[in-house]
C-alpha cells in the first residue's frame, strides 16, 4: 500500500508570508539607501537569503512523498527515488526554537543508493513516514546513534526486535 505525504497548505502560507515580509523589509530600504552605503551589501545578501527561502517554499509545495513498502519516491519539481533494501542512512535530528527545547522541528535525513533525501517534520504524518524509514532501516541492520534513538522515542517509536549492527548515522555532507 502506498501513501502519500504532502506538505500541507497551513505552514506553507506561513514560509510565504516570511518570505513576503523578509523581501519587503529588505528591498524598501535597498530603494531608499544610497547605492555607496555598506549596509547595501548586507541588505543585498538578505534579500538573496529570503529569495532563496521562497523557492524552496515553492518546491515543497509542489513535492510529494509516495511511501510504500517497496521504497519512498520524490515526486514535483526534483525526483528522488530511495529502496528500502539500499537504505544505508537514516538520521532524525530535533531541532529547537526554545532553551527549554519545548518548541521546534525535526529533521529527517535518509541515504541510500547513492540518494539523499531531506524532511521536515512540517509534512503531514511525519512521525507515520519516520517509523516506516525506521522499519526498513532495522531490517537493513543500522542501528540509531545515540540522538536518532532519543529523538525516535520522543515520537514514541521503539527499536525493532532485531539486532541492528551498524550505526544510522549520516556521512556529513
Amino acid at each position: 500500500m502506498t501513501r502519500v505525504f504532502t506538505y500541507p497548505r497551513r505552514s506553507l502560507l506561513g514560509s510565504y508570508l516570511r518570505v513576503l515580509l523578509g523581501v519587503a523589509f529588505t528591498l524598501v530600504p535597498l530603494l531608499l539607501l544610497n547605492p555607496i552605503s555598506v549596509i547595501v551589501y548586507l541588505l543585498v545578501f538578505l534579500l538573496c537569503a529570503f529569495i532563496w527561502y521562497g523557492v524552496r517554499t515553492i518546491l515543497r509545495q509542489f513535492t510529494q512523498f509516495e511511501v510504500s513498502g517497496a521504497d519512498i519516491f520524490m515526486s514535483g519539481p526534483v525526483k528522488r527515488r530511495i529502496n528500502w533494501e539500499e537504505l544505508d542512512g537514516f538520521n532524525l535530528n530535533y531541532y529547537s526554537t526554545r532553551r527549554d527545547r519545548e518548541a521546534g522541528w525535526m529533521h529527517l535525513k535518509l541515504k541510500g543508493g547513492g540518494v539523499r533525501l531531506s524532511i521536515d517534520s512540517t509534512i503531514g504524518g511525519f512521525e507515520e513516514l519516520v517509523e516506516q524509514a525506521a522499519r526498513a532501516a532495522a531490517q537493513n541492520g543500522l542501528a540509531p546513534d545515540q540522538n536518532t534513538a532519543r529523538n525516535l522515542r520522543a515520537l514514541g517509536i521503539t527499536r525493532q526486535a532485531q539486532s541492528p549492527t551498524v550505526a544510522y548515522g549520516m556521512v556529513d555532507q
